[in-house]
């Protein structure tokens, strides 16, 4: 009966015991720093799942929220490996022998620009030293028969200009009979962050017929 009635008088300690550490229990849950860590948590999970570039993917019509072309390779697009393969392959070039006699024409009296010259007409372009500037060059048939041709860039051309080969004429090839078709040649000068006057000389050689090659000058500045 003794030890009945001790433990029928600690009940009440047990059950203010009780009382004081769910309050505890409360008070902590309602601290404004645990609040705070729970709202980080929950926001350091939400920027994982939108650092997901699959995230906004809408797969019926292949755009994300914004409208950008989210199309996977299913569909069409192109693997690292076939992305990384292309970026790695040189562009037309000219056979050796071809390259070699890219080379300016003596000078010789230039009617339209009234002097001398080893050059038919010049360009002059110019651009950001951040930025690129291109030319399109249309050289117009000039001979009553087809003419084998090829042309391309000097070797002392500066090396910021390049022919833009999959937006100009073939390297080398058939000219049109006068009255048909230009040929055309794109050309692009990218500085690359330097600043001055770059210069490039574009030689259009007619195999059978030199005398009628033409000869251009294209000058870039770059500020």
């Amino acid at each position: 009966r003794e030890r009945e009635r001790e433990q029928i008088s600690s009940l009440p300690m047990v059950a203010a015991w009780l009382t004081c550490l769910a309050a505890s229990g409360s008070a902590l849950l309602a601290s404004p720093l645990l609040r705070g860590a729970v709202v980080q948590t929950r926001h350091s999970r939400s920027v994982k799942m939108q650092s997901d570039p699959f995230a906004t993917r809408d797969a019926g019509t292949g755009f994300d929220d914004e409208g950008g072309m989210v199309r996977g390779i299913a569909e069409g697009g192109l693997t690292l490996e076939q992305v990384t393969a292309a970026a790695g392959q040189a562009g037309p070039s000219l056979p050796v022998e071809k390259a070699a006699k890219l080379v300016l024409k003596d000078p010789e009296w230039n009617l339209d620009k009234m002097e001398m010259s080893a050059t038919d007409k010049d360009f002059e372009i110019a651009c950001n030293s951040m930025d690129d500037a291109e030319i399109v060059i249309d050289v117009p048939p000039m001979m009553n028969t087809f003419e084998d041709y090829f042309f391309g860039l000097t070797a002392d051309s500066h090396s910021s200009f390049s022919i833009s080969t999959d937006e100009s004429s073939p390297l080398e090839g058939r000219m049109q009979r006068r009255g048909g078709e230009p040929t055309v040649v794109k050309i692009k000068c990218e500085p690359n962050g330097a600043s001055g006057t770059f210069d490039a000389h574009l030689c259009f050689i007619l195999e059978n017929e030199p005398g009628f090659s033409k000869f251009y000058k294209i000058s870039c500045t770059s500020s």
